[in-house]
């Protein structure tokens, strides 16, 4: 899913004119809330399937952690009438608060979502309309959509906004140390707004600005974003300070070597029905086998709080974990805890890149021990001679093809 461009890229890209044109354009501009994405889809015996941003969320990762328990818990919860009302073959699309991050707002959202978007899965077509998306809002009880301004752009409006966009981005910087990005950008729009989506003014400081373009000829659609420069050096200054971690490769090296070295056949998997079930009863075994050998190598070691988050909704979901040993083992400190989501995600889904940690090699042999593992899990599954699937992909092709909603 490619990610939106900056307004500003696209002006120094294309030009005015195309710009110009662009502004002449039908638009509909949201407030991004920085925030996660959550989804769900009705299936056609009453159930639910849930979603994130890059796909399906499956039980391997609610067992990594438990960001989404409470949203997925939430919709499972409503009244029999209200999921009446939910269609089937719609994807219903949100942003999902969990905690908080370098935008600060004043209040959180009606049962922590915001009803963003739905989507048609059958078509593809994104419904956005905002008098649908507040009828819904209001009969899931949750959030309306951050819709700030919709309808064509006037002349001022087109001015004042190309003003911007020409503007050096060594003076736009400077400009917005002392002067809200936000009440810039709304007072564009409409001098009257005085609050946005969950801030009480418009002094403080958003995510960014999203403008959806619709050209009425063609329903053409291109997206574009608007980003407050202080947020974004924020944002910025957060990656360049995750370093790459030696400790995270060294412990994935010794696990990759220890599977390797004791095979994969030699382990029983309890029982189970389904697939992912199956995988993480292997890994809750091999895991076992692990510590019992090992655990005391890592004696007084800590992973870098990057790694894995300290947020306790980020901690291993027992719920999915039906081995007594392994929920031992991860209740007995911070390190056996991370060592099971290194060794639950790592055998999961495959990296595709190395890394200055991570090498090429040992990608090579997660993918062999990834292979083998999906034998193990799915006896049916085996790959073609020439196609190692991952475990991730062996998933994906079971799923149905999806649409994604651009982020």
């Amino acid at each position: 899913m490619a990610e939106i461009q900056n307004l500003r890229d696209i002006f120094r890209k294309e030009g005015l004119q195309f710009v110009h044109n662009l502004f002449s354009d039908f638009v509909v501009i949201s407030e991004k809330i920085n925030a996660t994405r959550f989804a769900f889809e009705k299936r056609e015996d009453g159930t639910f399937e849930f979603f994130k941003k890059d796909g399906k969320i499956t039980i391997i990762e609610r067992t990594l952690n438990q960001l989404f328990e409470e949203p997925i818990e939430y919709i499972e919860s409503l009244s029999i009438d209200i999921k009446s009302k939910i269609k089937t073959n719609y994807r219903y699309g949100f942003r999902y608060f969990h905690t908080k991050d370098y935008v600060e707002y004043d209040k959180n959202p009606l049962n922590n979502l915001i009803l963003t978007d739905i989507q048609n899965t059958i078509s593809g077509k994104v419904i956005d309309d905002p008098v649908l998306l507040n009828k819904y809002s209001d009969i899931l009880i949750v959030q309306k959509p951050p819709i700030i301004w919709s309808g064509k752009l006037d002349e001022v409006q087109k001015t004042r906004l190309i003003e911007y966009l020409r503007t050096p981005e060594d003076k736009i910087q400077e400009k917005f140390k002392t002067t809200s990005f936000t009440k810039y950008i709304l007072s564009i729009l409409d001098p009257s707004i005085n609050r946005t989506a969950l801030n009480d003014d418009i002094e403080k400081p958003i995510d960014s600005i999203i403008f959806k373009f619709v050209k009425e000829d063609t329903s053409e659609i291109l997206f574009a974003k608007a980003v407050d420069p202080f947020i974004q050096q924020i944002a910025k200054s957060r990656e360049e300070d995750r370093e790459p971690q030696d400790m995270f490769g060294i412990i994935l090296f010794d696990i990759v070597e220890f599977a390797k070295i004791n095979g994969i056949k030699k382990y029983e998997i309890p029982s189970s029905e389904k697939v992912e079930e199956r995988y993480i009863n292997l890994i809750s075994e091999i895991y076992n086998d692990y510590i019992s050998k090992n655990g005391y190598r890592y004696d007084g070691v800590n992973l870098n709080k990057y790694i894995f988050s300290e947020n306790p909704k980020m901690k291993p979901n027992k719920r999915f974990i039906l081995n007594p040993k392994t929920q031992e083992f991860i209740s007995t400190s911070i390190i056996y805890e991370d060592i099971f989501k290194i060794m639950l995600s790592s055998f999961y889904k495959s990296r595709r890149k190395p890394t200055s940690t991570i090498s090429a090699l040992l990608i090579s042999d997660l993918k062999e021990i990834i292979s083998s593992i999906q034998i193990r899990v799915e006896k049916d599954a085996f790959p073609k001679a020439d196609e190692i699937l991952t475990f991730e992909e062996y998933l994906q092709r079971k799923l149905e093809s999806s649409w994604t909603i651009k982020d």
